[in-house]
């Protein structure tokens, strides 16, 4: 009987540990994304309105951090093993460039040529010009809009404003921690950055009656695309 009133006497005067000690978390890999995360969390965790956190521990199977970011040797020549093309508007990936002093490779000034692909042959491609000169390339880019033009009419112009305005969307998660809310779900995410009904909007090629094809705007499932930082 004395026994059993001492045990929860013994367990209320233990110390209890303090609920204000700052978490520590654990991050699976050390590829771009776990390495960002680590980043982002002990950047955010200095903000006033966000929670402190003690350690930041990372698991990686391989001797070296950064996932499939490394380059490899075949034949001689080295190749990027990891995404090797940085949106101008992924200024995450771009900031990453300057804090680690790395060099971005300029695309080539020449005019390269575009095509579209629908699955099965090449149905329009533009002319691509060799020449360094601004005259050639001006005539040369006006000769391709025309052809653009002539194809597809207004809806290519449509899907370059469809892209801008995605695009300006996107650039909301770039705002400020301080000023904006932490989600918690990708919904979330999505439903702040008034996106939602056109994370699902896929712009497809349709033939119209006189036999030329137009871009619309159809509700499909993303396709899946290379990942590209």
């Amino acid at each position: 009987m004395l026994t059993g009133l001492i045990f929860p006497l013994l367990l209320l005067l233990a110390p209890s540990p303090a609920q204000s000690e700052p978490p520590t978390v654990c991050i699976i890999g050390s590829g771009i994304a776990g390495s960002s995360a680590a980043h982002f969390l002990r950047l955010y965790s200095k903000s006033n309105n966000s929670p402190r956190i003690s350690k930041i521990r990372m698991f990686e199977r391989n001797g070296v951090v950064g996932g499939r970011m490394a380059t490899v040797s075949i034949g001689g020549n080295t190749f990027e093993a990891g995404a090797s093309i940085l949106h101008p508007k992924n200024y995450h990936a771009l900031n990453f460039t300057k804090l680690l002093n790395l060099t971005i490779k300029e695309p080539s000034s020449s005019s390269d040529s575009f095509a579209i692909w629908d699955g099965h042959r090449i149905i329009f491609k533009t002319l691509k010009s060799d020449s360094n000169s601004p005259f050639v390339q001006r005539i040369v880019s006006s000769t391709n809009s025309i052809l653009m033009f002539v194809r597809y009419g207004l809806s290519l112009f449509r899907m370059s404003n469809f892209v801008e305005v995605t695009v300006d969307r996107f650039l909301n998660y770039y705002t400020s921690v301080d000023s904006r809310p932490v989600f918690e779900t990708v919904e979330g995410m999505l439903e702040w950055a008034a996106s939602r009904d056109d994370a699902g909007t896929q712009l497809c090629l349709r033939d119209d009656a006189d036999g030329r094809q137009t871009a619309d705007a159809a509700d499909a499932p993303l396709s899946p695309v290379s990942p590209h930082i």
